[in-house]
């Protein structure tokens, strides 16, 4: 992933390597021989050489500065040399160590001068000095050495973080500068604030986002806005965006209008607030209709082979309504609990018209559901009672089709048109019928999408639900799974629990994309939420341990295609128009 799209790559652990290999013989004796002879050699020398290198190093070291940082001595060194001129910084270096060597090549003739060794320095205070120039040259080129030698046998473990610098600073402020301004759209993807360790843009590619992304942290606002941040860019790319709100966000509606007028986009919005109606149900085959009414509705309690009669009289009552339509301005759940009883179904049946070529066939399909039903009328209840609720509620009454004042709301629309669909579905003021239209909007977006890839039309977009817990688990996997090849990023807010919903743990196991807003652990929340056996190396990674995140801070993991992992970036808010 280029900069621009904003992570750091996790690379794999790259392996100890040394000059000399680990299973040379006598090999401790051979580094300590080779340490100890240039110690000599300095100490002879290139005294102010030794001393400048290990001040450099040192200071290097104290600082966790880049190693870019020592291309200020050598510059430094350098414009001393030309100065001063090469010749005599030359002289400069080569007058001491010629006096020592002179001193020592002496003792051949006159061995008492090995008694006295400290001759060989005299007028230290002299000569020393004079190799400066060349001496930080040397200095620098060492310190540089050193480092890259503590590099190349660090391995796995590496070397501590640099710290930033004076440049991170600056591109960190111009990064923050620019995405405040409302420059949340990278070249790839959305920008979600500033790297704290490099100061680029941090965020998250297209590519990577068609895998879900799963947005976590410990309040819900914090998490709500990144997740807008998002679906900003998006819209601002003119990608096709649908919105489920399940916490009833107060702000968020004429945050959308104020985007998408700013876009260009088309605006759609549900329930009385559009007004706008929506009917997934009018439109595909039998299977798809049963598939997203079984499908928005918890069955946890039902019995599994009371749950698969029920798609398979689903299915026929689909066949069926079909074959001999009823009046198009009821609405097909109204149709579809009037024919929930085998009379009515079977009274249906005998309105299909004689010349319809599969018309016997599908009657004898009719009649064995119906027995099966009539053999378990308490399956038949149920799901008359899920709809029938779903039907009486506030919201539920947009689930109809349209009239000359109610906008009718079509996904497959809204992707054709690359506009945005808003569903204010405030979970805490509407209940259960709130989560069902939420799962009966998230099987809808996968069909349409799994049917744009059949076509082979190469549709994208977004979904964004803004509470992921509320959400049928099958539902928000299905939703992922279809993403992964159609270019729809599915992205989902969650604030974690002591006892996350498994929805959650799921989602976590399929997303792409973890993206953690603090304040809090990162790999806390990573755990909790993934369950301890993804709790590890596998998603949140050695990279998220012991690290705590501020209030404006967050962590970024994305599995694939290129593993990489952020554990600290700045969340910097885009400005809404």
């Amino acid at each position: 992933m280029p900069a621009s799209a904003t992570t750091t790559a996790e690379r794999d652990p790259r392996r100890a390597r040394s000059l000399i290999p680990r299973d040379t013989s006598r090999r401790g004796e051979l580094v300590a021989a080779l340490l100890l002879l240039g110690l000599l050699a300095h100490l002879l020398l290139a005294q102010l050489t030794l001393l400048l290198a290990v001040t450099l190093d040192l200071a290097g070291r104290a600082a966790r500065w880049r190693p870019l940082w020592l291309a200020g001595p050598a510059a430094a060194g350098f414009l001393w040399v030309l100065a001063i001129g090469p010749g005599r910084a030359l002289a400069g270096l080569t007058a001491g160590p010629h006096q020592v060597l002179g001193y020592l090549a002496g003792t051949a003739g006159q061995p008492a001068r090995v008694l006295h060794p400290v001759r060989a320095f005299a007028g230290m205070g002299h000569w020393l000095p004079r190799q400066a120039p060349f001496a930080l040259l040397l200095a620098t080129a060492e310190a540089a050495a050193a480092w890259w030698l503590r590099w190349r046998r660090a391995g796995a473990q590496g070397l501590p973080p640099p710290r930033p610098g004076l440049i991170v600073a600056a591109r960190r402020q111009f990064t923050v500068a620019r995405v405040r301004s409302g420059g949340v759209v990278s070249r790839t993807g959305a920008c979600l604030g500033a790297d704290s360790q490099t100061g680029r843009p941090a965020g998250i590619s297209w590519t990577a986002a068609e895998g879900g992304v799963l947005v976590t942290g410990a309040a819900a606002d914090e998490v709500s806005a990144a997740s807008l941040q998002l679906v900003q860019a998006a819209i601002r790319r003119r990608k096709p965006v649908v919105v489920v709100d399940l916490r009833g966000l107060g702000g968020l509606p004429g945050t959308l209008a104020g985007i998408c007028a700013d876009a260009g986009a088309p605006l759609h919005v549900f329930g009385p607030a559009g007004p706008g109606g929506y009917e997934p149900l009018r439109g595909g085959g039998p299977a798809r209709k049963a598939a997203l009414v079984m499908g928005m509705i918890d069955w946890g309690r039902v019995a599994d082979h009371a749950r698969r009669t029920c798609g398979a009289y689903l299915n026929d009552l689909f066949a069926v309504a079909a074959a001999a339509p009823g009046d198009p301005r009821v609405p097909v759940l109204d149709d579809v609990a009037a024919l929930l009883g085998p009379a009515a179904l079977q009274a249906r049946m005998r309105q299909v018209p004689p010349y319809h070529p599969r018309r016997a066939p599908l009657g004898e399909r009719v009649r064995v559901s119906a027995s099966l039903l009539d053999a378990d009328p308490a399956t038949a209840s149920f799901l008359a009672g899920e709809l029938a609720g779903l039907r009486a509620s506030a919201l539920g009454r947009w689930l109809r089709p349209g009239a000359p004042a109610v906008a009718q709301i079509s996904l497959a629309a809204v992707v054709r048109e690359r506009a945005v669909a808003f569903f204010p579905l405030d979970q805490a003021r509407h209940g259960r019928p709130a989560q069902m239209i939420a799962n009966l909007v998230a099987l809808d977006l996968a069909a349409v999408f799994a049917e744009s890839r059949r076509l082979g039309t190469g549709a994208e977009g977004l979904a964004w639900f803004g509470d992921g817990d509320a959400i049928a688990a099958p539902a928000l996997a299905q939703l992922i799974s279809t993403g992964s090849g159609t270019g729809l990023a599915t992205v989902v807010s969650t604030v974690p629990s002591p006892t996350p919903a498994p929805g959650a743990r799921q989602v976590a196991a399929l997303a792409n994309v973890l993206v953690i807003h603090g304040p809090g652990d990162p790999g806390l929340a990573a755990g909790e939420l993934a369950g301890s056996e993804l709790a590890g190396s596998e998603l949140a990674g050695d990279s998220l341990a012991g690290i705590a995140l501020a209030s404006d801070e967050f962590a970024l993991v994305v599995k694939g295609p290129e593993r990489q992992v952020l554990p600290r970036a700045r969340f910097v808010p885009g400005r809404i128009p």
